[in-house]
């Protein structure tokens, strides 16, 4: 009997070799057709090289890990395979020189240590590190146990801020909701939001007033339109269906305000919420536990903010 097991096993082994194989190559050819992933490939050379201090106990307590150089399993539910990936630049890559630090030319800039790779109904990929807008640089990716969840490494420091040299790391738990990484929260409460005030810079920028099904529009400096006027455009219901779950899924009620979050970005946000029987809860940029969640609203907000079909509100004179 045991002379067909081990042929077995053998088999099994080899098929697994050969599908990672697989998949390593496949991940490396949609590398190849990002403009920045391109000069990037699997890390397989675990843990990365880091910013802290490199210490015999930091080893030690991460080889406990078990990291592998990439994951396979269907993120968004769509039926294909999906990727989370520990990646590290190309032999001889430096990153690219720009004069000045804007967008495009900071396209590629801190791609950092990860990788999360979703395919889309396009058949194309979308390609991030969730943590590169917040300028902070997680250690590692892994799945978790169940293959559902998404487990992030992430440098802890102290109270002041100090790199913490005997925890070292902390783990965040993400979830992929709607083609966007955010932290995991097991069953976030349902809120009717009624309106939402967004400030950006201490100006007044823009209202969603789900009431009157309209987005409102001020302080326009940030585009082209005329800063001196307010403008508004309908709200669709696909819009808000979106915004509505979106801001639902910060679990908002929860983000607590009473210290700043260490996300260094650019930009100085507030948010007052007006959901069910009249109740508000303001958000001061990302919260001390907003984290990723807010900064997905946000985004939302600023592509709102640049679409066309804004619409010059006429007010009635006395």
């Amino acid at each position: 009997m045991m002379k067909y097991i081990l042929p077995l096993a053998s088999i099994s082994l080899l098929f697994s070799c050969s599908k990672e194989r697989r998949d390593e190559k496949k991940i490396a050819a949609i590398f190849e057709t990002h403009p920045c992933y391109e000069n990037f490939v699997v890390n397989d050379s675990l843990p990365p090289k880091t910013s802290f201090p490199d210490t015999a106990a930091f080893r030690e307590k991460i080889k406990k890990e078990n990291l592998r150089p990439f994951y396979v399993s269907d993120l968004n539910n769509d039926g294909q395979d999906d990727y989370l990936v520990n990646i590290k630049a190309k032999k001889g890559y430096k990153g690219r020189e720009t004069i000045l630090d804007v967008f495009p030319l900071n396209l590629c800039d801190e791609m950092g240590n990860i990788a999360i790779v979703l395919s889309q109904k396009s058949g194309k990929y979308k390609i991030f590190n969730p943590y590169r807008e917040t300028h902070e640089e997680p250690i590692a990716i892994k799945l978790s146990p169940d293959g559902k969840l998404i487990q992030v490494l992430k440098p802890k420091y102290d109270s002041s801020k100090n790199y913490d040299s005997v925890n070292f790391y902390d783990t965040d738990v993400l979830m992929i909701k709607n083609n966007m990484a955010t932290e995991y929260i097991k069953a976030p409460v349902k809120h009717k939001i009624n309106n939402v005030r967004i400030e950006f810079e201490e100006k007044f920028v823009m209202t969603l007033d789900f009431k009157e099904k309209k987005m409102y529009l001020d302080d326009t400096w940030l585009n082209d339109l005329d800063a001196d006027k307010t403008y508004f455009k309908k709200i669709s219901k696909e819009d808000e269906a979106q915004l509505q779950n979106l801001l639902n899924d910060m679990d908002f009620t929860q983000i607590d305000n009473s210290e700043n979050t260490p996300i260094e970005r650019t930009g100085n946000y507030f948010l007052d919420i007006n959901y069910d029987s009249d109740q508000h809860k303001e958000i001061v940029n990302y919260g001390k536990n907003g984290g990723l969640r807010t900064v997905n609203f946000y985004d939302q907000i600023l592509l709102y903010l640049y679409q066309f079909g804004w619409t010059e509100l006429e007010y009635m004179n006395d």
